[in-house]
């Protein structure tokens, strides 16, 4: 093990290969899983049949972390769909989760009013939260930053790129670094989207003396959907690897 955390985004669509996915991720060091539904809509929130699956089989030392994410194709939340957020939220809870992942913007800023809403609600029920992708959709990430830490988010996910950018995610390592520093450790930045084996161990080195994780979905399974724990392990040795040449 590295002591470092490694997150694997696992889709509930398949409620076949979600428990040997689960059982797979952990085995082979991930320290997280981030459940969600329909995957090819960017990850949408999984429904309570997959959360109590997953609860029910997540080891002592691992977080079950599930997408709020009601509507596909918009970060924008209305009265409705922030209602139905905070219903999500309070479910998640009760069907065992640890954390949570949501995320509100308006006009290319943060949502002040309704990610408190919504960070209140996960630290009533005990939950930790995780400000997902709409995060790349801002213009002043730093300012974003900034903000997120004063309403209390303990982690951030991001790859350093603009949202649907299609850029390599060390295309932007400079605002990486740049949003780490901003951070200032006073929150969890968790870089994704595009980590693989063969950028993880420059990733990696972010962490270093930082409050920074990694997180992986589809550079992690085989083509029938599976985990292959080879290449968790693989993303876990390379950084180690990294590490001691550093």
């Amino acid at each position: 093990m590295t002591g470092k955390n490694l997150e694997i985004c696992l889709n509930s669509d398949n409620l076949l290969t979600l428990p040997i996915n689960l059982n797979s991720a952990f085995i082979a060091g991930a320290n997280r899983v981030e459940l969600c539904s329909s995957m090819h809509l960017d990850g949408l929130s999984p429904d309570s049949t997959a959360i109590k699956l997953c609860a029910q089989q997540i080891p002592a030392h691992g977080e079950l972390l599930v997408m709020i994410r009601p509507v596909a194709n918009t970060f924008v939340a209305n009265n409705k769909i922030l209602n139905k957020m905070i219903r999500e939220i309070t479910r998640a809870a009760d069907l065992g989760a640890t954390g949570v992942v949501f995320g509100a913007i308006s006009k290319s800023e943060i949502d002040i009013n309704t990610t408190q809403k919504l960070v209140l609600c996960a630290q009533k029920n005990g939950l930790k939260t995780t400000f997902h992708r709409a995060f790349d959709c801002i213009n002043d990430k730093q300012q974003a930053i900034k903000q997120l830490i004063d309403l209390g988010i303990d982690r951030v996910l991001t790859n350093g790129n603009h949202w649907n950018a299609n850029q390599p995610i060390l295309h932007n390592l400079y605002q990486l670094e740049q949003l780490i520093e901003e951070a200032q450790n006073q929150i969890e930045i968790v870089i994704g989207g595009g980590v693989t084996t063969k950028n993880a161990g420059k990733l990696w080195q972010l962490a270093v003396g930082n409050l920074v994780s990694l997180h992986t979905h589809s550079s992690v399974l085989n083509s029938k959907g599976y985990i292959n724990p080879l290449l968790i392990s693989e993303i876990l040795d390379t950084t180690e690897k990294q590490a001691l040449n550093d």
